[in-house]
């Protein structure tokens, strides 16, 4: 049987892991409860992704800027309200459905689905990139 120095050393210890464990599930939770963030170079924010994404590699001349450009113009001072809230070309589907990355046409464009793979001709964007946007658009696709 234990003795009593045991028995006191035992609970001390059980106790002591029973802090350690709720202190650690609350840390988790409210790191849950907060926004979405992404562990890279590039913020889930929309100027970030206009200025490392849209502007060098949409919105060209011929693609997605200037006067000849295809819908929706991706100009910087254009972009985000040309595509937040707005309906696809075909209008069957939000180019950025604020809250939704699954059913945002852009994003799904973005991954070569509903369609062809933009940036049209070139390489599919990285995993760090596309991360960024599928969090930008899940976190409400605020103007930020």
């Amino acid at each position: 049987m234990y003795n009593m120095k045991q028995l006191t050393i035992t609970l001390f210890l059980v106790l002591i892991m029973t802090f350690v464990f709720v202190s650690c599930s609350e840390s988790i939770v409210s790191e849950c409860e907060t926004d979405i963030k992404v562990d890279n170079q590039m913020k889930a924010s929309f100027k970030e992704i206009q200025d490392q994404i849209f502007t060098p590699t949409c919105a060209t001349s011929g693609c997605h800027g200037g006067s000849f450009s295809s819908y929706p113009n991706l100009e910087k001072e254009n972009a985000y309200t040309n595509i937040v809230g707005k309906n696809n070309s075909s209008g069957n589907m939000k180019l950025i459905e604020q809250g939704n990355s699954t059913n945002s046409y852009l994003y799904k464009r973005l991954l070569g689905e509903g369609g062809s793979l933009m940036p049209q001709g070139g390489p599919k964007l990285n995993q760090t990139i596309l991360d960024s946007i599928k969090v930008w658009i899940d976190n409400g696709a605020e103007n930020n």
